[in-house]
């Protein structure tokens, strides 16, 4: 009836069966499906790949993880917060499924921006890191979240488009703002925008302007000039080295190149925990740093790093570095840091 393996497949769970097989199975096996669930306890919850449950200490999140069960707490988080939240993503990703091609990338972008903002909004003491990486990356992972119509796709493929657009408009929104009452207009161009005003930056070799993921501007003279352009990353692994060529001429020529990232690693175990992956600081007489933070400290591939992970270790302020690493948060509508002069120096 079924080719070798299959059974055994279907036996550790490897592979689920549809339902037109499994009664197919039934069949030759003379079991009768009342037979097969007379002693089974009823099901009264649909199973989700992130739910929550609150205690006295705050909302614990529930997710799978490699092979383990995981568990990350928010203190001071409540389940109707959390509800509101996928609530409101449910419906956006719901809309976005009325687009196509790039527009419904955008569409679901904004979804997963909107969600992201809501969430450090309503949690400001949480790591805004940690609200990325597992609470709205595991939310978009569950089909329930999406409509219908998404059911055969690959949602983890899909968030990893969606994310990098996501990530931008989050940054877009959350200091354009503030940016635009100092002369500084910080946003995702169209592509013939995007190209103009990269063709202007006074550079050795031209720069691919589909690599320039989010401009900065200002006024001169009564035109918009382009003074700098923040790579926009959750991960060191996001294709960074992309970035670095193009950084390190912007920076070389007397440009703002910051690196922006929720900085996102963790190792799957039962009580994860997003350390980043920047490592440890440089301590004196010990020269051994990550080679991801010797690209901004010691090469300064790029103008400076903001970090919203606060797992990640600034960079002393005491210490040398051709760039420094900054640590984050939502609390403030501006790159507020020892190392962000980016704004001052470009002020004229």
């Amino acid at each position: 009836m079924l080719g070798p393996g299959w059974i055994d497949a279907f036996e550790s769970g490897s592979v689920v069966p549809d339902l037109d097989v499994f009664l197919a199975l039934l069949h030759e096996l003379g079991v009768a499906i009342d037979q097969l669930t007379a002693n089974i306890a009823p099901v009264r919850t649909i199973p989700r790949k992130l739910y929550a449950n609150d205690d006295d200490a705050g909302l614990v999140l529930h997710f799978d993880y490699a092979d383990y069960k995981a568990t990350y707490r928010l203190p001071e988080a409540t389940l109707t917060t959390f509800q509101a939240i996928l609530g409101q993503l449910r419906t956006d990703l719901a809309t976005s499924a009325t687009a196509t091609g790039d527009r419904n990338t955008a569409s679901k972008a904004d979804a997963v921006a909107t969600a992201f903002l809501s969430a450090v909004t309503q949690w400001p003491t949480a790591n805004p890191s940690d609200l990325w990486w597992f609470l709205i990356y595991r939310a978009y992972l569950d089909p329930f979240n999406h409509p219908a119509t998404e059911s055969q796709r690959d949602l983890g493929q899909s968030w990893k488009r969606t994310a990098g657009w996501a990530l931008e408009r989050v940054l877009v929104r959350h200091y354009s703002p503030w940016l635009a009452e100092r002369n500084v207009r910080l946003f995702i161009a169209q592509a013939a925008e995007r190209q103009a005003l990269i063709d202007q930056l006074e550079v050795p070799t031209p720069l691919e302007a589909d690599k320039a993921d989010v401009l900065l501007t200002t006024m001169v003279r009564g035109a918009h000039r382009c003074f700098g352009i923040v790579h926009v990353k959750a991960s060191f692994a996001e294709r960074r080295t992309d970035d670095v060529p193009m950084s390190g001429m912007l920076v070389r020529a007397g440009y703002t190149s910051p690196l922006w990232t929720m900085d996102c690693k963790s190792t799957p175990s039962a009580t994860p925990r997003n350390r980043g992956e920047l490592g440890p600081v440089l301590t004196p007489g010990d020269e051994r740093r990550s080679a991801k933070r010797r690209d901004i400290e010691v090469d300064g591939h790029f103008s400076a790093c903001f970090s919203y992970n606060r797992n990640t270790l600034p960079t002393p302020a005491t210490q040398e570095a051709r760039a420094r690493i900054n640590t984050c948060d939502f609390k403030i509508p501006m790159m507020r840091s020892a190392g962000s002069s980016w704004l001052r120096d470009n002020d004229s």
